[in-house]
């Protein structure tokens, strides 16, 4: 599927998602355009089964309508989501690992009108003419690491303005080869897809995340750009074992700080990949990005990408000069509508800026530093304290895996600090006394955490993500189980 150098016609630019699929099917319909493990379609069978499907959902389901994708991931999930996205629908993206209880509760908020499962057996069918730009096409859904998910609502026009973000700062086209190798109830991952298939580049994929799977599609299908979060990354690394793709040119990475430590293994992984580390969330699309040719300071997200303008704030909404830390402020073309389920008083409005609660400053150059998030802000002995700043420090220490950090209740300091650890070591237990001595360097001493807690397996959401909530119950049981062993007099 080596793309490079092949002459394609590229389609003219579609205001709305997957407008472009009739045009490249036209210009080249045997093409590739989806290839999930030994599955494939061309650009020709693409478009005609989500033009078939956008017929079938228009046919049962009035525009606007929600419909519920509850399918496992493959080319099926891809091409419903098109479907409702050409079709004017509302495509309502389910996690697989949600428990029942946690579906019912966001089908009983959201009343979608049809729930699908499978993808029914339809004929080809020509599309119908475009939604509005401006029409919601997909409600996507937080990945739960600090709580229950929420359901976001997106435009079209915010992800075609985030679509040539990516292409003007990642350099992505059609002559690029794209894996997304995770689910695609995340977002990373799914906007990878559609991207991909938007612009006419081969998108890859697979039903689960596999790394000698993912190392057999990348050298079979001859893969360019790679989307990964840093624990995907991470897993890649360690299972290499002295591979080498040299035709990977763009890794974008993002869903959680990068560990430094990482940086040779990948290198070495993919020796001319350009790396991109980018910050955003969900309900903003792109805020920073890091380029590799720009000289990022260490512990920054980057700088503003195209489009967009960042202010920090405090607390009474005035601007905060460089170097001081408030909360981040977001305007750009890429904001969500509003939430369609949950949501919480950190993401709020004010005029066309938007913030999710996330806090940081800026440098005099316009780099970006996080501070943490307002929700996950801890007060001990009456500070305040971040936990992420704990655990960048924690895992910047020599054989620190992963870093979570938690305030569980104490009568005399409010909270007492927890750092549940996973070292590369597999070791069973924390060296407490040398902890506590190499933070001293980095960080004040209130900042420190009163335990350290090691385990083995670490518990994440379904996009990858620490599972916070999960971690928080473990370290509790773990300190529950020690006072037990104890006895009373503990």
């Amino acid at each position: 599927m080596h793309r490079r150098g092949r002459v394609k016609a590229v389609p003219v630019a579609a205001a709305t998602i997957a407008q472009t699929l009739p045009a490249l099917a036209a210009a080249d319909p045997h093409a590739p355009a989806l290839v999930c493990d030994d599955e494939r379609r061309s650009q020709a069978e693409l478009a005609a089964r989500v033009g078939g499907l956008a017929a079938w959902l228009t046919g049962r389901t009035p525009p606007g309508a929600g419909i519920a994708l509850a399918l496992d991931n493959g080319p099926a999930l891809v091409e419903l989501f098109l479907a409702c996205a050409v079709s004017g629908r509302q495509a309502l993206v389910y996690d697989p690992a949600w428990p029942p209880s946690g579906r019912a509760a966001i089908e009983a908020a959201l009343a979608p009108a049809l729930t699908l499962e499978a993808a029914p057996d339809v004929p080809a069918a020509p599309f119908p003419p475009p939604p509005s730009p401006l029409a919601p096409f997909y409600v996507g859904f937080t990945s739960g690491t600090t709580g229950t998910p929420k359901g976001y609502r997106r435009n079209h026009r915010s992800w075609i303005d985030s679509f040539a973000v990516s292409e003007a700062e990642f350099g992505l086209g059609p002559d690029d080869v794209v894996l997304a190798p995770g689910g695609l109830a995340a977002s990373l991952h799914l906007y990878g897809v559609v991207h991909a298939l938007h612009v006419g580049a081969p998108a890859v994929m697979s039903r689960q995340f596999n790394p000698e799977r993912l190392f057999a599609l990348m050298t079979r299908h001859g893969v360019t750009a790679l989307y990964a979060t840093p624990t995907q990354l991470q897993m890649l690394v360690r299972m290499a074992e002295g591979a080498r793709f040299e035709g990977v040119r763009a890794l974008m990475i993002s869903g959680a700080k990068w560990h430094e430590a990482m940086r040779a293994g990948t290198r070495a992984l993919f020796p001319n990949a350009r790396i991109f580390e980018f910050y955003g969330a969900s309900e903003m699309s792109f805020v920073t990005i890091g380029h590799p040719d720009e000289p990022v300071p260490e512990g920054s997200v980057g700088r503003a990408a195209g489009g967009v303008e960042i202010r920090i704030r405090d607390g009474e909404g005035r601007d905060l000069p460089a170097g001081e830390t408030g909360t981040i402020w977001v305007a750009s073309p890429m904001l969500f509508d509003a939430y369609a389920s949950g949501g919480g008083t950190e993401t709020r409005r004010a005029g066309a800026f938007l913030t999710v609660g996330d806090r940081g400053w800026l440098d005099a150059q316009g780099y970006l530093f996080l501070a943490g998030r307002e929700k996950r802000m801890l007060v001990t002995a009456g500070q305040n304290v971040y936990p992420e700043e704990i655990e960048a420090a924690l895992m910047a220490l020599e054989g620190i895996e992963e870093a979570a950090v938690f305030g569980l209740s104490d009568p005399l300091r409010g909270v007492r600090l927890v750092a549940v650890l996973r070292r590369r070591d597999g070791a069973a237990r924390a060296d407490e006394p040398a902890l506590r001595a190499a933070l001293k360097s980095r960080l004040a001493a209130y900042k420190i955490p009163r335990r350290f807690l090691l385990v083995a397996r670490w518990p994440r959401t379904s996009g990858g993500k620490a599972d916070l909530p999960a971690l928080q119950r473990l370290a509790e049981r773990l300190l529950a189980e020690e006072r037990d062993a104890a006895g009373p007099a503990a």
